[in-house]
């Protein structure tokens, strides 16, 4: 049976998803969309990379288009958590997703990666049964706490090179998670490493190969409890 699992995850939603998703789908891989429900179709101007551009995210109805073959789940409402607005922000978050992708949305990722102990609690027995931060382990173990998933790395780590021959060589008997995130927008930027090209290279690295299982966030975690009991 296959150990070696290749997941990835992209958060906020921008308009740059729809060329990250025909990546996924041009390599044979998948990956999991954060999505801010209450800012869907949201733009406004703004100033990033030293020039002047729009914020713009995709739009409510396209979200099964754009996210074929991959996983959506929630970023929250607004890219706010508190316990007073838990509810809100995050399962009729889940909820509001759910009816526009047709399936149940069961993943969180916690804005800005920061939760506390209550948040774990307050999802624990609910229908979100995974939650990732960005707290990154530079490992391939699987995580010992699911609503605390930390990812190997962010795409544009400086080791991301080595981390994925490390992977690439990986023949432990123990399952191994490469969980790459990242942000969509972030690959508007020229410099080699950052930018969309250098991601479809290590894309190309890292796909067809016959040992490796390319899966969403879900569908790993789902693989690994399954084989786990």
């Amino acid at each position: 049976m296959k150990n070696k699992f290749l997941t990835f995850s992209f958060d906020d939603c921008e308009i740059y998803d729809r060329r990250l998703t025909e990546l996924f789908r041009r390599y044979g891989m998948k990956a999991t969309f954060f999505l801010i429900s209450d800012q869907l179709g949201f733009q406004r101007d703004f100033h990033r990379y030293g020039e002047d551009t729009v914020v713009e995210r995709v739009s409510p109805g396209e979200l099964k288009e754009t996210y074929a073959g991959m996983e959506v789940a929630t970023h929250t409402a607004s890219h706010r958590l508190s316990m007073e607005h838990f509810h809100t922000q995050v399962f009729d978050s889940a909820k509001a997703l759910s009816d526009l992708c047709g399936y149940e949305v069961r993943g969180l990722a916690y804005p800005g990666g920061e939760y506390t102990p209550e948040y774990i609690e307050a999802l624990r027995g609910s229908r979100i049964q995974y939650a990732r931060t960005v707290d990154v382990t530079h490992s391939f173990a699987v995580p010992k706490e699911w609503l605390a998933w930390g990812p190997t790395c962010k795409y544009d780590d400086e080791n991301i090179h080595v981390l994925a021959e490390e992977f690439l060589h990986y023949k432990g008997t123990e399952p191994a998670i490469f969980h790459i995130y990242g942000h969509s927008y972030e690959m508007t930027r020229k410099e080699p490493g950052c930018d969309f090209a250098s991601f479809e290279a290590l894309l190309q690295k890292l796909g067809g190969h016959q040992d490796i299982v390319y899966a969403t966030n879900l569908e790993v975690m789902e693989m690994i409890t399954c084989t786990e009991q």
